[in-house]
């Protein structure tokens, strides 16, 4: 609605996780390296933990299009979104609809040993053809530790030299809480690389909004008064998801009222609004005075 008037060809702050505004601070490349290389040398279990709003969703698809040669096929990853209250079956249920596996035959109400034979021969199947397998479990806190439980069962699936299935267990800081239960501990165990997606700096904050402006196609200096970033940072505390969140909203205030670049003033209004509303742990400061 707003970008021809800050002249953007597309939103440069959707929500969607967008591979092409990953913006590179310390944080999220060594995040996005952990997952390539361990997917890319089939390390088994990868943990890739973060609050909410730090970018793990994004990571992740970053990561899968440089992998794209490694994972040409559709049954090359399966990744399951909806973990709440999943009984061990249920999830390899799941699993197995995600990775295109046909339910087994041998029975009509299948077994766990059932779907854990089926599996099996998909990923000997696939190994033999030299294809890589990916697993990938959002929001992995919300699990219980029978599906846990379960998950730790798939990476027994090897060789004697390599995993047949990557596993990437992503989730919030509750994950690793739960993972070090005493119970969880033969699955703690084998987690092979794991990445914390910490907060943005303050000082990366004005890099990120110049980033994601110029991949949609504008100038930042026309799209927000100068200082804005602190505003942005103190609001924020370094979380993108809230940084988009703040931009979106005084981009389209500041269209509604013909204002280019965005002043600070507007864009602390907009942030005293949704702080009010508690989508936000900090109040913005004022606006640096000139």
């Amino acid at each position: 609605m707003y970008e021809s008037f800050f002249g953007l060809r597309e939103p440069a702050f959707s929500l969607t996780p967008d591979p092409r505004f990953l913006w590179p601070s310390e944080t999220h490349q060594e995040g996005l390296s952990t997952l390539i290389y361990g997917i890319s040398r089939r390390k088994g279990f990868i943990l890739l933990t973060g609050e909410v709003g730090a970018g793990k969703t994004t990571l992740l698809r970053a990561a899968l299009d440089e992998l794209r040669q490694d994972l040409p096929d559709p049954q090359a990853t399966a990744m399951i979104l909806h973990t709440g209250q999943l009984s061990g079956l249920d999830l390899l249920k799941l699993i197995a609809v995600d990775f295109g596996i046909r339910p087994p035959r041998a029975s009509d109400a299948p077994t766990v040993a059932d779907y854990t034979i089926e599996l099996s021969e998909f990923l000997v199947d696939r190994w033999r053809r030299g294809r890589t397998t990916v697993l990938i479990v959002d929001e992995a806190q919300n699990l219980g530790l029978e599906a846990l439980e379960y998950i730790r069962m798939l990476s027994n699936f090897e060789t004697s030299s390599e995993k047949l299935l990557q596993i990437v267990l992503t989730g919030q800081p509750e994950l690793r809480e739960k993972l070090a239960q005493r119970e969880l501990r033969q699955l703690r165990q084998r987690i092979a690389l794991a990445h914390h997606v910490e907060p943005l700096a303050p000082a990366e904050v004005g890099t990120y909004l110049r980033h994601r402006v110029e991949v949609a196609g504008g100038d930042v200096d026309q799209t927000f008064a100068r200082g804005s970033d602190a505003i942005f940072a103190a609001f924020s505390s370094g979380c993108p998801r809230l940084i988009n969140l703040l931009a979106d909203r005084a981009l389209l205030s500041a269209f509604a009222r013909e204002l280019r670049p965005v002043p600070c003033e507007l864009v602390e209004a907009k942030a005293r609004e949704m702080g009010d509303l508690q989508l936000a742990r900090p109040d913005a400061p004022r606006a640096p005075e000139a």
